[in-house]
């Protein structure tokens, strides 16, 4: 029964996805012109993971629900992944979420993920995170005040703008129960586990469960079932050089996400949620990361055009 939710769940997070149009680099393009109202829904909309809490005393998610204290790889991570998630015009969920409308150069960006990960897996640099005790149950006043910040952006925007930034925070609220039921439901996660699980063949490290890899399937459903009116294979093929150029930018987030314990997606949904410290960090470097890579795209498109 508890699969079967999952799947259900899944289906409409992947649904959600591609009908809000998700994307940390299309919300910092929005403050880049003074319209922070999907910045600020995005960061707020893992508050909603609480609305699940009465479920946890059936889950246990004290090893789920982890919280770092800050350290330098946190902020090395995010900005890295930041810059190359604004080369890649795609976060995590949004690269899938491009996957599903026909845009087959984002498989460079994925395979770039596999390349990262192994990069810095082989490397082994002397990492340490420091572990903090885990708070099962956030304080009510912050809870409430994402809420209000939350709801109050909503208000403030036209009707259209209105119900995109609604369906993010419904993206939110599933994101949370699925993730009381799967904390590793993530695609990226898994697409990370299986890759990875081959380079750990001397250590305790079981594959991936038949559940989570159903999940990551129906949550590509439902992104292909969103996407079936804009899905156009081949129209964004684009030159060797654009695939190398995606693929770099996979390397980059791969080796970002692996130095701050997880991609936008986990820390906007999981870490940031438990109230890690680590994750405020990481999360405030995408998004600077992200803006400066824009800024400099920019640029580069402006000099472009004047030569």
């Amino acid at each position: 029964m508890a699969l079967l939710v999952s799947l259900l769940l899944a289906v409409a997070l992947g649904w959600l996805a591609q009908r809000t149009g998700l994307c940390m680099v299309r919300a910092v393009q929005g403050i880049r012109m003074w319209r922070p109202g999907l910045l600020l829904t995005i960061v707020g909309c893992g508050v909603w993971f609480w609305l699940a809490s009465p479920l946890f005393i059936h889950f246990p998610l004290g090893e789920v629900l982890r919280r770092h204290a800050i350290g330098w790889p946190f902020a090395v991570g995010g900005l890295l992944f930041g810059l190359a998630a604004a080369v890649n015009h795609g976060c995590s969920i949004s690269t899938l979420s491009a996957l599903a409308r026909g845009q087959w150069h984002m498989l460079a960006t994925i395979l770039g993920w596999v390349l990262g990960w192994w990069m810095l897996y082989l490397g082994a640099p002397d990492i340490s995170y420091t572990r903090l005790a885990t708070i099962f149950t956030p304080a009510w006043w912050l809870v409430l005040s994402i809420v209000a910040v939350s709801l109050l952006a909503i208000w403030r925007l036209s009707p259209a703008h209105r119900r995109i930034y609604a369906g993010v925070m419904v993206f939110g609220a599933v994101g949370g129960l699925l993730g009381v039921l799967e904390p590793l439901w993530s695609p990226s996660q898994l697409i990370r586990d299986v890759t990875e699980r081959p380079l750990a063949m001397d250590m305790a490290v079981a594959w991936p469960s038949l559940g989570r890899v159903l999940i990551s399937v129906a949550i590509l459903a439902g992104m292909l079932v969103a996407a079936r009116a804009h899905f156009r294979p081949g129209e964004y093929q684009g030159s060797l050089g654009r695939w190398m150029k995606h693929l770099l930018a996979g390397i980059l987030m791969g080796i970002g996400a692996s130095l701050a314990l997880g991609g936008n997606d986990l820390q906007l949904l999981i870490a940031l949620p438990a109230g890690s410290p680590g994750a405020v960090v990481a999360l405030a470097c995408m998004i600077a990361g992200i803006w400066i890579g824009l800024a400099v795209e920019e640029r580069w498109e402006r000099r472009q055009d004047r030569d």
